[in-house]
């Protein structure tokens, strides 16, 4: 199963929620090698890095993301993706307008998880509380995403 995760830049959120998704998974004890989890932004440019807040909170969880370099979206990633997951319901919109095709398949990360659809909050440029906030949020959805793919 290909999961996708959106965010704009696609060096906080979605990275973060990558590898913390790809971890969930490895514990549940579900077979991490049935799922090829990935990220990529909107609005970004290919090759730059996790932002170093999002960095340092996930070493708290024992995770390293400092080889993360972000890629930009593309219509060959979505129509490859089973399950899209976007920090919006913009980014959602964004995508289903730019591809009607993949509609069927793309949601909300704290809609797939059975949650509202309010969006996952953006650290970009906050202080590392803001990014611990952000993963707490990240982890919370993650949980039940688990329970659902």
């Amino acid at each position: 199963m290909n999961i996708l995760i959106v965010c704009t830049g696609n060096t906080c959120r979605s990275p973060m929620a990558e590898v913390i998704l790809k971890k969930a998974i490895e514990e549940s004890g579900k077979n991490i090698e049935e799922y090829c989890i990935s990220s990529a932004g909107i609005s970004t440019a290919n090759g730059m890095d996790a932002s170093n807040n999002s960095i340092e909170a996930l070493k708290e969880l024992g995770i390293d993301l400092s080889n993360h370099k972000s890629r930009v979206i593309t219509k060959d990633l979505l129509d490859k993706s089973d399950i899209i997951l976007t920090m919006t319901k913009s980014h959602k919109e964004i995508l289903v307008q730019a591809v009607p095709k993949c509609k069927e398949k793309v949601y909300t990360f704290k809609g797939f998880a059975n949650q509202d659809e309010s969006d996952i909050s953006d650290p970009f440029g906050g202080s590392l509380d803001t990014y611990r906030d952000t993963m707490k949020e990240i982890i919370y959805s993650v949980n039940q995403i688990v329970k659902n793919i």
